[in-house]
């Protein structure tokens, strides 16, 4: 019987002992569970975040290069100087020996737009004319007071790309001051009192 006590005993003891590792264990499994499932969440977390700020860069980056984009379309010939490189002597050395072509665009009454191919010519080193018959653009002009004018010069022999064509846009205002017309009518006798005498504002880039 003391035998059988002590047997008993025995197994009572192992029993507690492999109950109590089993326990140990099942705690450490969930805490290493608990753990992996808490740095897959941070992991899961940094991850969303990177992608976040990664969109968001790669947003601000794209909406940049759309700015920089429109503005270099709009600025183009201003920063690459083609097709624009006459400025105000050129220019009017140009249309003394008729070498381009020239549009005149106005407004009409309506409000809609108008543009003609004429000839000018230069009354001085700061006004040009026109030996307009009645028309459209002759209405417009002394109506509105104000024109613009392109210039083109073509070279289709050129080489280059950028030496087939030269030119400018011209802002132009009627002028009214009659002392300054009579000067001009003395001094040009292609300007007559039936001229549209116009004076340059500006010389401009095209494009």
């Amino acid at each position: 019987m003391k035998k059988l006590a002590i047997a008993l005993l025995t197994l009572t003891l192992v029993f507690n002992l492999c109950a109590c590792g089993q326990s140990s264990s099942s705690a450490a499994s969930a805490s290493s569970a608990a753990s992996i499932s808490a740095a897959s969440s941070e992991a899961a977390s940094e991850a969303t975040s990177e992608a976040v700020s990664s969109e968001a860069a790669s947003s601000a980056a794209s909406a940049s290069e759309t700015a920089v984009s429109a503005d270099t379309a709009a600025t183009a010939s201003a920063t690459t100087g083609l097709y624009t490189n006459l400025d105000q002597a050129a220019l009017l050395e140009a249309i003394g020996q008729f070498k381009g072509l020239c549009n005149v665009s106005t407004v009409n009454a309506d409000g809609t737009p108008n543009i003609a191919i004429f000839v000018p010519g230069v009354a001085d080193d700061s006004h040009i004319f026109f030996n307009w018959a009645d028309n459209a653009t002759k209405a417009n002009v002394l109506r509105e007071k104000t024109a613009i004018m392109s210039y083109d010069i073509a070279d289709p022999t050129a080489e280059e790309k950028a030496g087939r064509h030269s030119g400018a846009v011209v802002k132009l205002e009627l002028e009214e001051d009659a002392d300054v017309l009579a000067q001009l009518q003395e001094s040009n006798e292609s300007v007559s009192e039936a001229s549209v005498v116009l004076k340059i504002v500006e010389v401009l880039p095209v494009g």
